[in-house]
């Protein structure tokens, strides 16, 4: 009995493999055209195994503050959610149109496409087809709530188990990012005071500015 279960479960671990083997191997012909040649799927599986087929979050913010112009970021939620917030630099085309000839339109061969949404399913589908369509594409690894966690939320807000190592580092990409109060640089790249305040026309002190709140804080 027990031999039949491991044999049983070899045959099955094969046929998965097999299985998703010709997956891929039907999604290149169909994405490539008939009569081309499809996709190299070997190779597409060795940057999944090798995880070079998505760019983590702070990686992508490195990328933006040294404005690169070799990538494109693409968002594919829905407008609305693009609206209401988006990492910068990106340009919004919903999955829906992604593969429209409208959508195809604005990507560029050229260049990396890196697609990201709510989380890391619908990018990453959407990433191996563009990968299997010949576009160098990326996915940014769990989408942008890794990005709201890891880039914009502070390190003591991240939970007990966060670790405070490098949390400077994420202050400064969190500031950059969120328009914080990071002393501005010279154009040698030296730090420089602020400028002092004007004092109220008629002599006295200046009242303290007070920060507002967005709704939800207190």
């Amino acid at each position: 009995m027990k031999l039949e279960l491991h044999l049983a479960g070899k045959s099955l671990a094969a046929a998965l493999v097999l299985a998703s083997g010709g997956v891929l191997a039907l999604a290149s012909m169909a994405v490539s055209g008939g009569g081309t040649a499809p996709a190299n799927t070997q190779a597409i599986v060795e940057q999944m195994v090798t995880e070079k087929d998505h760019v983590q979050p702070t990686e992508l913010a490195q990328w933006i503050l040294e404005k690169r112009a070799d990538y494109q970021l693409i968002d594919i939620r829905e407008p609305w959610q693009f609206d209401d917030y988006h990492i910068p630099t990106a340009i919004n085309i919903p999955l829906t149109d992604l593969f429209a000839d409208a959508g195809l339109a604005r990507l560029e061969r050229a260049r990396k496409i890196v697609v990201y949404g709510l989380g890391a399913g619908h990018p990453a589908q959407a990433q191996l087809l563009l990968t299997l369509k010949g576009y160098p594409a990326l996915s940014l690894k769990e989408g942008i709530t890794a990005w709201w966690d890891q880039v914009l939320t502070p390190q003591s807000l991240r939970g007990e188990a966060a670790n405070p190592a490098g949390y400077q580092q994420s202050k400064i990409l969190r500031e950059r990012f969120m328009g914080g109060s990071s002393s501005p640089k010279s154009t040698t790249g030296a730090t420089t005071a602020p400028p002092p305040a004007t004092p109220p026309a008629g002599g006295g002190t200046m009242a303290p500015k007070k920060l507002k709140l967005g709704r939800g804080c207190s």
